[in-house]
């Protein structure tokens, strides 16, 4: 079977203990490459090296869970070397090269 995902969840079904090998309804060599083609699908959408300074996918997640549960954020028209700046009510995207402070950072 093709993977679906990530268009939609994959039907992986699971053998019971008393399936044979040669299951009909569980193939044993099927259920590998079922498993191998949704692991290869998963692999793909994360990568293999996370974007930016993240040392793991799960760390750049979390980072990126931990700013969406923020309420004084907004975020739009992201682009490269975007940083983030308090304007005094809330963080907001602001392109690098407009900051005027002498490039003291």
């Amino acid at each position: 079977m093709a993977t679906n995902y990530p268009n939609s969840l994959d039907i992986l079904i699971n053998p019971s203990a008393t399936d044979t090998l040669n299951s009909g309804v569980v193939p044993h060599a099927q259920q590998h490459a079922n498993i191998n083609d949704a692991m290869e699908a998963v692999q793909t959408i994360l990568g293999v090296n996370p974007s930016g300074s993240y040392l793991t996918v799960k760390d750049r997640i979390a980072a990126s869970e931990a700013l969406n549960g923020l309420n004084d954020v907004t975020i739009t028209s992201v682009a490269t070397g975007n940083v983030l700046r308090y304007n005094g009510s809330k963080w907001a995207n602001y392109s690098e090269s407009n900051l005027t402070d002498g490039g003291n950072f």
